[in-house]
């Protein structure tokens, strides 16, 4: 195909999966699909290949194993019409439970061509606790309803057997089936532009450009792999337990062999198996290994099935990065995300390259409510953002999640609205971020005051075992928290992984933990140093502290001489 026409149609590609996750957004139910945009979409081709994709960027990889289980299992029976819904991590390739996925076969002509999929994370799938992500979980049947690949929807329209299920088994059912709906009619829409493109241009030219799609991408992060020496690197990091064995921290650890255009990845030395739901499946692992390698190389290679062909992966079932069923997985964002530093560690040696990684607190935390505004039950599913490490041009973003898109906290005014509760706080922590030439993003603190009895999830990380500085830089100033009553006389700290009940009248807060500094802290710009502080970034001492820039607490004027004199 010429160059120009496979330009062309990429563009015209992403702009399906666009307009397929703008209908998504704007067509959910629940607030952590429309407000916190948690769901993504995607093209396949007729082999179940992803060829272009929009939204969360670790939705992309699991899709390949989604689409694989439902054509391995229907086959021939896939018929125009169809809408396949599938949720399970051990068979049907999800990150975990309440990360719904639907896959929807295209026709052209009769002949199938592609699938249109897409994924959103629902507030509710029924399980031991509200939200489906209880820290309690100690086998996969403890987080909720398990559809391997169902059909959803037929030429007849949605299948009541299976929504009859999906309502009976959550205890967010509007929200559930609305958003389950919506995801059958954006991937509708996508087959619906797919078939317009291949009247326009023919199938024939359609499923050529997919493959040199995709085959683009293998050969970019080729190229980018052959400009770095070959040679083996190491990344090793902890996350602080597994919610059982709360003083046993569970390693993560990855060797890194660079050979030619090739890169293999093992996984051997990560911790086994562990009883809590720190387990992730093969695909979550993939994920955050692989958008590691993309982002220190090259941000802008096509996130698709040709990443996977330039990567060797070597990671042996009964892992803690390859879960054996039952093992329950539902906390799987943040053992990803360290799975993701440990490569970014481990590239760093090689490559000359690195960032500080993210803050490592991350996750997410669910309230669940008998009586919400509406007088019906509900579930309040919150993202914990974070803010992104230093690097080697920029401090590092505030309020970002690494591995993602703009997944933003739930607005103050929608939780308000729906939920039995108010904000208190939400605003950045002082003296958070990772001192460096160029510092981290910084954490930030968010409380919530119950005005009704809730049920409590925290899936959070690295309340003991923060991030780290590269060349130079140093850690956060301070490890992530969740707290309950802080300042009162019932103040409690609580662990990372815990469900309990809370009653109306209790605070609770969570406290992120910044991202890790780039570079020599007393190489920053006393100016940027100043502008900080004025911002009430950084204090006073840790201005003098860390970055040896002297300030006069009353005039605010840096003092040039003080300065120079601790910089020595």
């Amino acid at each position: 195909m010429d160059p120009i026409t496979l330009e062309v149609l990429g563009y015209r590609l992403g702009e399906v999966v666009h307009t397929m996750e703008h209908l998504l957004f704007h067509s959910g139910y629940s607030p952590i699909l429309r407000e916190s945009y948690d769901g993504s979409a995607t093209i396949l081709d007729r082999n179940g290949n992803v060829v272009v994709g929009s939204g969360a960027p670790y939705h992309l990889f699991p899709y390949y194993y989604t689409a694989q289980y439902i054509i391995e299992r229907f086959g021939g029976e896939i018929r125009p019409g169809d809408s396949y819904m599938a949720n399970d991590p051990y068979h049907s390739g999800n990150s975990h439970v309440p990360d719904v996925a639907i896959v929807t076969p295209v026709f052209y002509q009769d002949e199938l061509i592609a699938f249109c999929a897409c994924i959103a994370h629902k507030p509710d799938m029924g399980g031991m606790v509200p939200g489906s992500s209880g820290a309690g979980a100690r086998e996969i049947y403890h987080e909720g309803m398990l559809f391997p690949g169902v059909r959803i929807w037929t030429s007849e329209g949605i299948n009541r057997d299976v929504e009859s299920i999906l309502r009976q088994n959550s205890r967010t059912p509007d929200e559930v089936v609305g958003d389950v709906r919506a995801q059958v009619g954006c991937t509708q829409v996508g087959g619906q532009r797919l078939a317009g493109l291949c009247e326009e241009y023919s199938p024939a030219t359609i499923l050529q450009a997919f493959d040199e799609w995709i085959a683009i991408s293998e050969r970019r992060l080729g190229e980018e792999l052959s400009k770095i020496p070959d040679g083996i690197g190491v990344g090793t990091a902890y996350l602080d337990n597994d919610g059982v064995d709360l003083d046993q921290p569970v390693k993560i650890h990855v060797t890194l062999t660079k050979t030619g255009s090739r890169v293999r990845l093992d996984f051997s030395g990560s911790n086994p198996l562990v009883k809590g739901p720190v387990n992730i499946r093969p695909q979550s692992t993939e994920a955050g290994a692989t958008l590691a390698l993309i982002g220190l190389l090259d941000p802008q290679i096509p996130i698709n099935d040709g990443i996977r062909r330039a990567v060797e992966f070597v990671n042996p079932e009964g892992l803690v990065t390859h879960a054996r069923f039952p093992a329950p997985v539902n906390n799987y964002y943040p053992t990803m995300h360290l799975v993701n530093c440990c490569v970014q560690q481990a590239m760093a040696e090689l490559s000359g390259r690195a960032v500080a990684p993210a803050g490592l607190g991350i996750g997410g935390n669910t309230l669940g409510y008998t009586r919400t505004r509406s007088g019906q039950p509900g579930v309040q599913y919150e993202l914990q953002n974070t803010s992104l490490g230093g690097t080697a041009r920029n401090d590092g973003t505030f309020g970002a999640m690494a591995m993602n898109h703009v997944t933003p906290s739930t607005s103050l005014e929608i939780l308000e609205t729906e939920y039995p509760m108010r904000v208190t706080r939400f605003e950045p922590l002082m003296d958070s971020a990772g001192p460096g030439e160029y510092r981290g993003g910084l954490g930030y603190v968010r409380e919530y005051e119950l005005l009704g009895d809730a049920k409590l999830s925290i899936r959070m990380s690295q309340f003991r075992f923060g991030g780290w500085g590269v060349h130079g830089g140093k850690g956060p100033g301070r490890p992530a928290q969740a707290v309950l009553n802080e300042g009162s006389d019932a103040e409690e700290l609580l662990p990372p992984l815990q469900t309990r009940d809370l009653a109306a009248g209790t605070r609770f807060a969570v406290k992120t933990s910044g991202g890790g500094g780039y570079g020599d802290p007393l190489k920053r710009d006393p100016e940027s140093v100043l502008a900080d502080v004025l911002d009430g970034y950084v204090s006073l001492d840790r201005a003098a502290q860390d970055y040896g820039v002297i300030i006069d607490p009353e005039t605010l004027a840096i003092d040039a001489k003080g300065t120079a004199e601790a910089r020595r």
